[in-house]
């Protein structure tokens, strides 16, 4: 977590920490400022000169603009260097989560994502950054006021360092039980996000299924959760708090007392009475506010796993290359959590040749799709070009379409700068024409959370022309016209069958005559198995498995 504060800020950092050390001194300064003004009243009633009461009086003026002007920098400067720091935290944690492949972001949950990179970065910022500072300060001041203790009287700074023991020894004892507290904080809110996120991503099924009354009871139940635990950690510290004040103030009274009583024996002036109370103040109270912060800072040890985790699981990036001649599986087999899904797969994709493939559900088909696009990571037997542990250059479009809460433009070019002619040519391939220009705001349309204000076929759609305009080298096509009426379905295929230069592996549900018979091969898969492959004339004509579910299918 330090690195963080460190990295790429030692100068904020380095300056922060003179600044927070000239003001803490000019802070505890001010004891003994007022001692020197007590003393210089006394004398001037004494002799009656006042000419030294406007001297005392603009020396103070000059030392509290002084000080002002120190606050304020140091906290510009404070605000600069937390900034930079909680940026360069959230900017290590998505690296990390971006880098990750597929399977290892399945693991974990969207929410859970969320709350780390929001709720839990507040908590970071002000129970571990600003309490780090904090504890810098609180260090320095009380060496500073011990200093000044000793050289008022030695006595008395020896009994109040003793003394300070006492208040903050009470947070440590409450140290474990805090964290475990923050602990379930944390697990509870990661709850209640999952919670309200099924809440908004179902409200079509609740609404519908008129549940509304169980949506709330659920939501109740997990908020209930996450706030009793947010309570029963303010209730520890307000009893930490409570008995460490109570050992505070008791401590500053017995040694304001001890000052009295030196004062009337005559061994320390008027002056250092009041310079005592404020010094011992500066002592003890940051000594019993020391232990409690270093509790609460202690209490993130749970979000710092959970960064690290993040951070560390950072996947490791696969070499990509662009596919020139072809794509091999040798003898592949794959399972779901020790359930086979994939049976020894032997199959070469040739580059710039049309590819279907075709089975009942469950056969396999998309994940032989994912295992090529590299959900999984480079996978053994499988080789692009002749060479393993390589991916190659490929996009995959599937039923469930994801588009970003931007205009058409951007889901299309995602953000790339590429001539406007090469654009409406994507998406005339994709049959977008009549969608997109038919907007007030054509291709500048916003399309809404998740393409909300268009249809699944013109989603689809979108994704095709994003990518025909980038170009890959090999297409991956999950059922992607299933959501399509049969005009629009036909013209879509006929024109990626038609792109040049173009590998095109495509999963198909509707078995089209029409359509299939452009592919230059056909593989039909079952259980897990690749058990004919051909042209879709040679495989009507063999009259077996593939010739039973088409005909089923025409049925």
């Amino acid at each position: 977590m330090k690195r963080y504060f460190l990295k790429e800020n030692q100068g904020n950092v380095a300056l922060l920490a003179i600044l927070l050390l000239v003001r803490t001194v000019g802070t505890i300064g001010v004891a003994v400022l007022l001692n020197y003004v007590i003393d210089t009243v006394s004398l001037a009633i004494s002799d009656g000169n006042t000419t030294r009461i406007w001297i005392c009086a603009g020396r103070c003026v000059l030392y509290a603009v002084g000080l002002g002007l120190i606050v304020g920098v140091s906290d510009k400067v404070k605000a600069h260097t937390l900034n930079k720091t909680m940026r360069n935290l959230r900017e290590a944690i998505m690296a990390g989560v971006v880098h990750m492949d597929i399977p290892q972001l399945k693991k974990g949950n969207s929410a859970q994502y969320i709350t780390l990179l929001n709720q839990n970065m507040t908590t970071v910022e002000e129970q571990y950054y600003k309490n780090l500072l904090s504890i810098y300060t609180d260090c320095v001041g009380m060496v500073v006021a011990v200093v000044l203790l000793l050289w008022i009287h030695p006595i008395i700074a020896v009994i109040s360092i003793a003394a300070m023991a006492i208040p903050s020894a009470i947070p440590k004892l409450f140290s474990k039980g805090l964290g475990e507290v923050q602990k379930s904080i944390v697990e509870k809110t990661n709850v209640y996000n999952k919670t309200i996120k099924d809440i908004f991503e179902g409200y079509e099924v609740i609404k519908t299924y008129l549940i509304t009354d169980e949506a709330e009871k659920k939501h109740a139940a997990s908020s209930v959760d996450m706030e009793g635990q947010k309570e029963r950690f303010a209730g520890k510290m307000g009893l930490v708090y409570g008995l460490a004040t109570m050992a505070s103030v008791a401590v500053q009274f017995f040694v304001m007392s001890l000052a009295g009583y030196f004062a009337v024996k005559g061994i320390v002036t008027i002056g250092s009475i009041v310079a005592v109370t404020q010094l011992t103040g500066q002592v003890i109270s940051p000594a019993f506010q020391l232990s409690t912060k270093i509790s609460q800072l202690k209490s993130t040890k749970p979000i710092q796993e959970q960064i690290a985790s993040m951070v560390e699981m950072e996947g490791e990036e696969v070499p990509v290359k662009e596919l020139e001649k072809e794509i091999m599986l040798e003898n592949v087999s794959f399972s779901y959590e020790e359930q086979p899904v994939l049976d020894h797969v032997n199959v070469a994709f040739e580059h710039g040749k049309k590819y279907a493939v075709v089975g009942e559900s469950g056969s396999g088909k998309s994940t032989l799709l994912k295992l090529l696009s590299g959900y999984f990571g480079p996978v053994d037997g499988a080789k692009v070009d002749g060479k393993s542990g390589y991916l190659c250059d490929m996009t995959m479009i599937s039923q469930s379409t994801f588009l970003f809460d931007d205009t058409i433009r951007n889901n299309i070019t995602l953000y790339g700068d590429f001539p406007e002619e090469d654009i409406r040519e994507a998406v005339h391939l994709a049959g977008l024409d009549s969608v997109v220009y038919n907007l007030d705001q054509g291709m500048d349309t916003p399309v809404e959370e998740n393409g909300s204000r268009f249809s699944g076929g013109e989603r689809q759609r979108i994704a095709i022309a994003r990518a025909i305009l980038h170009k890959k080298n090999v297409l991956l096509l999950d059922e992607i016209t299933s959501a399509l009426d049969n005009g629009n379905a036909k013209s879509i295929e006929e024109n990626i069958l038609h792109l040049g230069n173009t590998t095109c592996i495509s999963v198909m549900h509707k078995l089209v005559a029409g359509i299939l018979n452009q592919y230059d091969k056909i593989l039909v898969m079952e259980q897990g198995k690749v058990v004919e492959e051909g042209t879709y004339e040679e495989l009507m004509n063999r009259h077996s498995y593939f010739y039973n579910i088409y005909q089923m299918g025409a049925a």
